[in-house]
């Protein structure tokens, strides 16, 4: 029973060291928890902005095509109504019709411009 008496009380340094030792511990776990914690929620974050970012950047050149199509196509659109325009006259048939027999009106005079091999004989026969 007398050793139960004797029994060795810590002193109060014993303990402070002890629990320091303790919370040093939990202070390391819990700082290690947290970086782990972050970096799963960086790499959540990232799997979940990532990909809609570019998808919007994907769809946004897909964009620009299409309006560079838009404005070709109506460049060429503008361009066949200002054919199809100049078709429609009767003027531009008959102007054309007539230019491809060289014939003439009634009492209208015809001017022609010769083609350059006419131009390059003619030449030829002067200087004969």
């Amino acid at each position: 029973m007398l050793h139960l008496f004797n029994r060795h009380h810590r002193t109060l340094e014993e303990l402070e060291s002890i629990r320091e030792d303790r919370t040093k511990g939990v202070r390391h776990i819990l700082v290690v928890s947290g970086i782990i914690f972050l970096a799963l929620v960086a790499f959540l974050g990232s799997m979940l902005v990532v990909p809609p970012m570019l998808t919007l950047e994907a769809l946004r050149l897909e964009q620009e095509r299409a309006e560079l199509m838009l404005r070709r196509a109506k460049a060429e659109e503008a361009e066949a109504r200002s054919r199809y325009m100049w078709m429609m006259d009767p003027e531009y048939f008959e102007q054309l019709a007539r230019d491809r027999a060289n014939m003439a009106k009634d009492g209208e005079k015809v001017i022609r411009r010769p083609s350059p091999e006419e131009l390059r004989r003619a030449k030829e026969k002067t200087k004969d």
